[in-house]
């Protein structure tokens, strides 16, 4: 029964340092993850991608010498 606690609490720390790095707003992905637990990892990961999608087509430029 202490497994199911664990695990919730590990995967809250693992989006909330995911989020970190990523550039993406930490607190808020933490607080959702600590609400829906492991549930919310598909969610997380298309945006995380998509976040870095349009970071590299903000920063990419249209003409190259």
């Amino acid at each position: 029964m202490l497994v199911v606690p664990v695990v919730w609490l590990m995967v809250v720390i693992g989006v909330y340092i995911a989020a970190l790095r990523s550039g993406m707003r930490a607190l808020q992905w933490a607080i959702a993850a600590l609400f829906t637990g492991p549930l919310l990892l598909p969610l997380f990961n298309s945006y995380k991608r998509l976040a870095i999608h349009q970071a590299r087509v903000k920063n990419a430029s249209l003409f190259r010498p």
